[in-house]
């Protein structure tokens, strides 16, 4: 979540008195037209394979630019469906993303409305009306071709990927590097002026909230932790994994210890733990 620097400078500004911040809808959203009026830099990793095959999915909003590529395993391996973090463009980073998770299974990627070439409103009600069409999508094929579903959110993608696992009954949902909430970034944000500072939530950011809307999910939950995170620090991921158990939901927990915000899937020890964790009935 990019935008939690512009939350940081906002809360350093303040003074200690009897103080608030208000924190619009777009504050951890970073669209096309932001990372072009920001003069943002995103470094284009490996190419799509040339096996990629590509669609375009119509949705309330608009149109969906997706991808699905192939899996190193076997036809039955599961399908996951990614939601990226706010940065995450197919053009830039999806033949990287693509081939970290094809160890697992089948993998969709698309981008958010107002990301890459998909359409819309770039906004949270955008992105969930995206996230809830990829997600029914995603459950479809894997009904025809009798495989597991697995939803897979990775920092800004946990707040909306959560919500699209419910909907479409996936079998996994894996939480990287994410947070309980939206609060809970800001909270962490401003440190000890949290105490001296009200924060008013923008009402769509209010409403993230990962924990209650995973409370009568039945599937499983994996949280990945980033031991060296600075973008959502790995005290986040712990809070997420500590209200979830209150919630009464079961929880796998894996530490990645020497991981930064984006580098989870390139620990030593990242294919054979998230094996392991995922084989798990």
């Amino acid at each position: 979540m990019h935008g939690t620097r512009m939350i940081i400078v906002a809360a350093a500004a303040i003074s200690v008195g009897g103080c608030s911040v208000n924190v619009p809808e777009n504050a951890f959203l970073y669209p096309d037209a932001r990372i072009a009026a920001e003069k943002i830099e995103l470094t284009p990793g490996p190419a799509m394979p040339r096996s990629a095959q590509t669609l375009t999915l119509p949705y309330a909003g608009g149109q969906l630019a997706t991808t699905r590529l192939s899996s190193t395993k076997d036809d039955q391996a599961p399908l996951i469906l990614f939601c990226g973090g706010n940065m995450f463009r197919q053009s830039a980073y999806g033949g990287l993303v693509g081939g970290q998770l094809a160890a697992f299974g089948d993998v969709l990627l698309f981008d958010y409305p107002g990301y890459g070439v998909s359409t819309g409103a770039s906004d949270i009600a955008g992105m969930k009306a995206a996230v809830a069409a990829m997600a029914a999508h995603a459950r479809a094929i894997a009904d025809r071709e009798q495989r597991r579903l697995i939803l897979w959110g990775h920092s800004l993608g946990g707040t909306v990927c959560a919500e699209g696992a419910v909907n479409a009954k996936a079998d996994v949902l894996v939480l990287e590097t994410t947070t309980p909430s939206a609060n809970a970034v800001i909270q962490e944000a401003l440190g000890w002026k949290r105490f001296l500072i009200r924060v008013r939530l923008a009402p769509p950011l209010a409403e993230v909230d990962i924990p209650s809307t995973l409370a009568d999910y039945p599937g499983r939950i994996i949280v990945l932790e980033a031991g060296r995170d600075t973008v959502l620090p790995p005290v986040l991921s712990r809070r997420l994994v500590q209200a979830l158990t209150a919630e009464g939901v079961s929880v796998d927990h894996l530490v990645f210890a020497e991981a930064g915000h984006n580098d989870v899937h390139s620990q030593p020890d990242f294919t054979s733990r998230m094996a392991e964790a995922l084989a798990r009935p």
